[in-house]
């Protein structure tokens, strides 16, 4: 009878670590790379990036390698038929290992980086990577940096708990065109979010890179 109780109260105690285990991972969305495009489509719905796949721009440049680009829905390039790009995204698995490149791009108002105008789309890279201890590790890593005086591009780099994170931020001027075919000046930038599994595989790619243009 004992022994009966014991199994009993095993099985409750197992049910209750499940039970908490279980809605943790979905929660930090632990996926496999490379990654497919419900899990890509999933974190845009759950992060509100107003975006889509682009189905013509999906490839793979090699076996264990995915690569996505997200557009808006409702906006174009003045007035034309061309979407506006809001994500490009590259997961690969390379010898056993993840990394993810993301790149952003949106409209601003100061030459110095708002964190919180791009704090959507880190969690959502942070999201996709998966393994993370919380959504905003990455956010906060970044939060506090800010461009040295007189650049407008800069990068930054911290090791966290759930991989190397590598931040490059970039801002532009541009001149677009009204419908009367006044000119229009406006400020834009880009925002890299890079993610690898270990410091050492940055290292060990960023060593072949060189290699190779060198």
């Amino acid at each position: 009878m004992k022994r009966l109780i014991y199994v009993f109260l095993a099985v409750y105690v197992l049910g209750i670590l499940f039970s908490l285990i279980g809605p943790e991972k979905d929660e930090r969305f632990q996926t496999t790379f490379p990654l497919e495009e419900e899990v890509v489509t999933a974190t845009l719905e759950k992060t509100g990036l107003p975006g889509i796949i682009s189905e013509s721009e999906t490839d793979s440049y090699r076996k264990g390698h995915m690569h996505y680009v997200v557009r808006s829905p409702t906006e174009t390039y003045d007035g034309t038929n061309n979407s506006v790009f809001l994500a490009d995204i590259s997961s690969s698995n390379y010898e056993g290992e993840r990394m993810l490149f993301t790149i952003f791009d949106q409209s601003i108002d100061s030459d110095q980086i708002e964190w919180e105008d791009w704090k959507q789309q880190i969690v959502f890279a942070t999201l996709l990577y998966g393994g993370f201890e919380n959504e905003e590790d990455v956010y906060q890593a970044f939060l506090e940096k800010e461009l040295p005086d007189g650049k407008t591009s800069f990068r930054w780099d911290a090791q966290l708990s759930g991989g190397y994170c590598r931040v490059d931020y970039s801002s532009r001027s541009h001149t677009t065109y009204n419908e009367d075919g006044l000119p229009i000046k406006k400020q834009s930038a880009f925002l890299r979010v890079d993610i690898y599994e270990s410091y050492e595989l940055y290292q060990k790619l960023n060593t072949n890179q060189q290699g190779k243009t060198s």
